[in-house]
């Protein structure tokens, strides 16, 4: 008995000793975003809780029989709403590494201490991957040694540590927007020329065959698998464009900025404004070289700008380029070909300037608040929604409609909303319902200050 007692002891001061030790990170880290919070762009937790939101909908749905199919990731090629979501969350972790790395500089740490945060955070989200495979996905065996966390997590420390290694060797910001965006299209043509190598079809592709090799029973169940090993390393550009766009928010302003000089016509800098003299001073302004003058001096002067400019163009840039690969190449996302890559970066420049522009620009805060506070805690937002989510389908409840027993969103969206909105629209209207209070609940973590970002 006393064995018993004193080993009982023992594991309760091994827990709270762990637990002190987490708690102290935890005030720690909340401190330290505080204290920098300053660095944070408001465009980047915008998209974040964008596409939480997004994901959000693709969870929540009420009739698992009647959901879209563009609510499920493509079978081979093509592109559906689905395909969007982890993409950009590949994307928008790339985008917060250089503020992850500014940060922690910032706040004393050498360039090891920042590597070895990379690494506990890869750790970290491996782990959480492995057991959402276990918990909420249908896999071969016990486990998925990959998914959509674990793709995240090899790409966060693939992108970070490229980052890291380019910035250790004094390459500038300004040049490593156009560095990382040549580095990811290069990246993306060897892995597209790897996974079609044989051919286009599914059976042919080069990714299946390397997965099921490597892989055996400890991957997805469908032919292709979407977050298998050979397509995380082909998402890996997805971060490295999160990065250029990062670069292009983080451009440092030029000093000692040279401006193009305007000289007015002899006649009017010598009589002033005459009747005679007004149309040589108008056409004096109306010119190329004058327009230009101006339009440099402003451009060179506003530094918000130059940033929305550079992802306008980019994005225009990335416009062309994807649709003259897709004269070659298919869009498909579950081996992330260069023409899906190309159309992804063509969105994220676009929103990007777009979120930036309102956010940071015009600091608009009305609906983009929710969103910034959903962006904040993306990752436990999403897995505590899809614990929810498979909880409530054990309560089962018999249906006035079917007479039959169902679990509880099937029977809320058959007995309630279906007879509605019909066949076709009810399990996205109770997705939509539910994802609104789960948004307005999540926004509650801001009233009493929590944030259990990873």
């Amino acid at each position: 008995m006393y064995v018993n007692d004193v080993e009982e002891f023992a594991l309760k001061t091994y827990i709270r000793k762990y637990l002190k030790i987490i708690k102290t990170l935890y005030f720690d880290k909340k401190a330290k975003d505080q204290e920098y919070a300053y660095m944070r762009i408001g465009a980047i937790d915008v998209l974040r809780g964008i596409f939480v939101v997004a994901a959000l909908f693709i969870i929540n749905q009420g009739m698992e029989s009647a959901v879209s199919s563009n609510l499920a990731i493509s079978t081979w090629h093509g592109m559906t709403f689905a395909d969007l979501v982890l993409p950009y969350f590949v994307l928008i972790m790339g985008m917060s590494i250089p503020f992850f790395v500014k940060k922690n500089y910032a706040d004393g740490d050498l360039i090891i201490d920042i590597v070895k945060r990379v690494f506990i955070r890869f750790a970290i989200i491996f782990i959480v991957g492995l057991l959402y495979s276990v918990i909420f996905m249908e896999g071969r065996a016990s486990v998925r040694l990959t998914g959509p966390y674990q793709l995240l997590a090899i790409d966060y420390l693939l992108v970070a540590l490229a980052y890291i290694g380019l910035l250790n060797i004094k390459i500038k910001n300004n040049a490593l927007t156009y560095v990382f965006l040549i580095m990811a299209i290069i990246v993306s043509c060897i892995m597209t020329l790897i996974a079609f190598i044989n051919g286009y079809s599914i059976d042919k592709s080069v990714f299946i065959g390397i997965d099921r090799s490597i892989l055996g029973g400890f991957m997805s169940k469908s032919t292709a698998d979407p977050e298998g090993l050979m397509a995380i390393l082909a998402a890996s550009p997805l971060g490295m464009i999160g990065l250029s766009i990062a670069c292009i928010f983080n451009k440092k302003p030029i000093k000692n900025k040279r401006y193009k000089k305007y000289y007015r016509p002899a006649m009017v800098r010598t009589y002033g404004f005459s009747r005679s003299n007004l149309w040589i001073d108008i056409k004096s302004w109306l010119n190329p070289k004058s327009i230009g003058s101006i339009l440099s001096n402003y451009y060179r002067i506003n530094d918000e700008l130059k940033k929305l400019v550079n992802l306008a163009l980019l994005s225009i840039l990335m416009l062309i380029l994807s649709h003259i690969s897709q004269v070659f190449i298919p869009l498909n996302r579950n081996v992330f070909s260069l023409t899906f890559v190309l159309r992804m970066a063509e969105y994220a420049y676009f929103l990007s300037m777009l979120a930036y522009l309102l956010c940071d620009i015009m600091k608009l805060s009305f609906g983009t608040s929710l969103l910034r506070r959903v962006g904040l805690n993306a990752v436990p937002i999403i897995l505590l929604d899809t614990a929810i989510h498979e909880l409530i389908k054990f309560i089962h409840i018999k249906s006035i409609y079917t007479g039959t027993w169902l679990p509880f969103n099937n029977w809320f969206t058959t007995d309630f909303i279906l007879p509605i909105t019909g066949t076709d629209y009810a399990s996205a209207c109770y997705s939509v319902f539910i994802t609104v209070i789960w948004v307005l609940l999540f926004n509650l973590l801001e009233k009493y200050k929590l944030k259990i970002n990873i």
